[in-house]
């Protein structure tokens, strides 16, 4: 299920929840516009020393150690309350879910026009096939061997219809999946 944030504490709640467990606020607010409160305070805020940088070095050689993934600057553009939640503190998550909601919505769309088209034309095949069945009249078929099939012109227009279904709908299927960037 998908998270609202608390607009009093940035608390990351559950959207069925009502108030906020930790300051019983009862105003919530999308993650994106949490985000953008914290970069406009960024932006007005003064710039500091980086305490890391303003530490006086030791003559002791200091053991290295293990550096996480993520860059100095990566962990200095989020708000800890979203890093808390694993979200990445670039925002580049976003963009990538985005991308990624695209493919998929490409991907479906191929298969969707695909099964469109399909029904499309293979219903309108078999309405000329039985057409041209209508002409065969079972009682001469019977009685002498004669006019047992069915229109010759309309079953012909029926397989063409049939194949050209297959090649339209096929290449309806495949531009929707080079759009979605997996085909």
């Amino acid at each position: 299920m998908s998270l609202k944030y608390c607009d009093g504490c940035h608390e990351a709640v559950e959207q069925v929840v009502m108030s906020c467990p930790n300051c019983k606020c009862t105003t919530f607010v999308h993650g994106a516009e949490i985000m953008k409160r914290d970069k406009k305070e960024r932006a007005e805020r003064p710039k500091t020393a980086d305490p890391i940088q303003t530490t006086a070095p030791t003559t002791e050689p200091t053991q290295k150690t293990p550096r996480s993934e993520k860059s100095d600057t990566e962990t200095r553009n989020a708000p800890d309350w979203m890093v808390a939640q694993g979200n990445s503190k670039t925002g580049k998550t976003l963009d990538d879910l985005i991308r990624a909601q695209n493919r998929t919505t490409h991907a479906v769309r191929a298969f969707v026009r695909f099964l469109f088209i399909q029904l499309t034309g293979i219903t309108l095949a078999f309405f000329l096939w039985n057409l041209s069945l209508a002409f065969v009249n079972s009682s001469d078929c019977i009685q002498s061997g004669e006019n047992c099939s069915g229109n010759v012109t309309l079953q012909f227009l029926a397989v063409g219809v049939w194949i050209a279904t297959v090649i339209v709908s096929s290449n309806a299927g495949w531009d929707e999946l080079k759009k979605s960037e997996i085909g």
